[in-house]
């Protein structure tokens, strides 16, 4: 199965990543939520969460919109590494990242 991550715009765009083998090599899925959580608090984000916690999943929304759609769009290393990285986190063959949504 061919591994795929969606991304969807608030403005309803969508994207389509196709990483290599050799990208998604990069991280196992401990290193790719300790890089997630790395990423986010050097961005200076912030869980809204009532409870406080930070999700990985709030993590991912959240850094997905701080990376600019150019970004997604021209695949970039950063945008690339940041979908491969939520991909091996959230343990999928798929992910769609829908920020109209904001759900995974």
């Amino acid at each position: 199965m061919r591994q795929t991550i969606s991304l969807l715009a608030k403005s309803g765009e969508r994207y389509d990543y196709y990483p290599t083998t050799e990208d998604l090599a990069v991280f196992d899925g401990a290193s790719a939520r300790q890089w997630i959580a790395d990423l986010f608090l050097q961005a200076g984000l912030e869980i809204s969460n009532p409870m406080a916690k930070s999700l990985l999943v709030d993590q991912i929304l959240l850094l997905a919109q701080e990376i600019k759609w150019e970004d997604y769009v021209e695949s970039t290393p950063q945008a690339g590494r940041f979908l491969c990285a939520a991909l091996q986190a959230m343990g999928r063959p798929t992910l769609t990242i829908d920020l109209q949504s904001y759900t995974l």
